[in-house]
Formats: structure tokens, C-alpha cells, sequence
């Protein structure tokens, strides 16, 4: 191994998360959403003030919005039958449920990048008392990246191998879908790999292309 990674998942591609809703079923849509200020206001359809076009989706009573923030798209809950830790419950549940759909559009569409770059590459989908992971194995010698989304919601990413500093670029595609443009939230563990003065061929044209 490389380096371990791990970071909160932050979703940062919209068409992606799109796709992750419609795969749970929140039959997803962009539409303009309003908040109000009272619950009669709500269900008489006056008063409110428009937040703008966001993408929402809805499973029974429980109504997914996403906000568009500095730190990416952020998930907020809201329900007609639903409040405090039932509300929670519920929005923690099924919050999982659409970040996994993220996560296993994310490495299959990497999988994609390198199969057009020309590099043999597969998916397979593993669960365990951990999480749910995602092994992305490509190129040749046993090239490999392990995506697990861990059940406190962190993601953690290990790089087999993989010599020296181009597990990086292995890795940046992957860290752009899940992690945004937030490189703080990155805390890596080198391996005495990543310190291997030789840089792995078929990685470095993956960066060229």
C-alpha cells in the first residue's frame, strides 16, 4: 500500500448525485423551493421566499433538498409528518443510502476515465461489518484502489500497488468527486511505497491524457 486516505464525503458533482437519488427512488427534480414561516404558510403556498432552483427529491413523506454551499452540496431534511429525532432517523438513513449510490457512481465513472485512457480496469462492489467498499482494480502488477464508505459516514481510500508519487494521480479524479476542492479534509498515512524513486508508466499517461 501507498497511502490511506480519509475524509468526510462531500457530494461536489451534481449530475452524479442526481443519478445517486434516482437509484434510491427519490425521484429527483430541480425546482424552485420556498421557505416559510409558520406551517400554515407552508400549506396555504403564501408567504414564502423563494431559495432558488435546488435539486429535491421525495420518498413518502420525507423530502430531500440540496443546498449549493462553499463546501460543496449539503443535505437538508424535511418532512409533513416527520419532526425532531424521528426526523433525524429517518434523513440519517436514507442520507446513507444516496451517499453509497454517490459513491459507487464516482468509482464507476473513474473506471470509466481509465478504460478510455487505455488501461484494463473493473469494479467490485464488497460488504463487511466496516461498510460498503468499492474496489477499483486497473492497469497491470495489482494496481488497485479500495473506496470504503465506513458506518460513521468517513470514507476511507487505500492504494495498492501503486510506486511512489503517482498513487496521486491514481487518486485525484476519485478525491475531486468525493472530497470537492476541501484538501484540508485529506488526512493521509504514507507507506515507505510512496517513497519509491520510480513512477509507475502507465499512471503518468494516465495524467497525460
Amino acid at each position: 500500500m501507498s497511502h490511506c486516505t480519509t475524509f468526510p464525503l462531500i457530494f461536489s458533482d451534481k449530475r452524479l448525485l442526481f443519478r445517486a437519488m434516482r437509484e434510491t427512488g427519490l425521484e429527483p427534480e430541480n425546482r424552485v423551493w420556498y421557505s416559510f414561516n409558520t406551517e400554515l404558510q407552508k400549506r396555504l403556498g403564501i408567504g414564502g421566499e423563494p431559495l432558488g432552483k435546488l435539486l429535491t427529491g421525495t420518498r413518502g413523506d420525507l423530502h430531500l433538498i440540496i443546498l449549493e454551499t462553499e463546501e460543496g452540496l449539503q443535505a437538508v431534511f424535511e418532512s409533513g409528518s416527520l419532526s425532531g429525532e424521528e426526523l433525524d432517523l429517518a434523513g440519517e438513513q436514507l442520507l446513507s443510502e444516496v451517499q453509497t449510490a454517490y459513491l459507487r457512481g464516482a468509482v464507476n465513472q473513474v473506471c470509466r476515465r481509465y478504460m478510455e485512457a487505455g488501461l484494463h480496469a473493473e469494479v467490485r462492489e464488497v460488504e463487511s461489518a466496516e461498510g460498503v467498499s468499492f474496489v477499483l482494480a486497473f492497469g497491470t502488477g495489482g494496481k488497485s484502489i479500495t473506496v470504503t464508505q465506513l458506518n460513521d459516514g468517513v470514507i476511507e481510500e487505500q492504494v495498492q500497488g501503486v510506486a511512489g508519487q503517482s498513487c496521486m494521480v491514481a487518486t485525484a479524479e476519485l478525491e475531486r468527486l468525493l472530497a470537492g476542492t476541501n484538501a484540508a479534509s485529506l488526512k493521509r498515512t504514507w507507506t515507505p511505497a510512496y517513497q519509491a524513486t520510480v513512477e509507475d508508466r502507465e499512471l503518468q499517461v494516465l495524467k497525460l491524457t
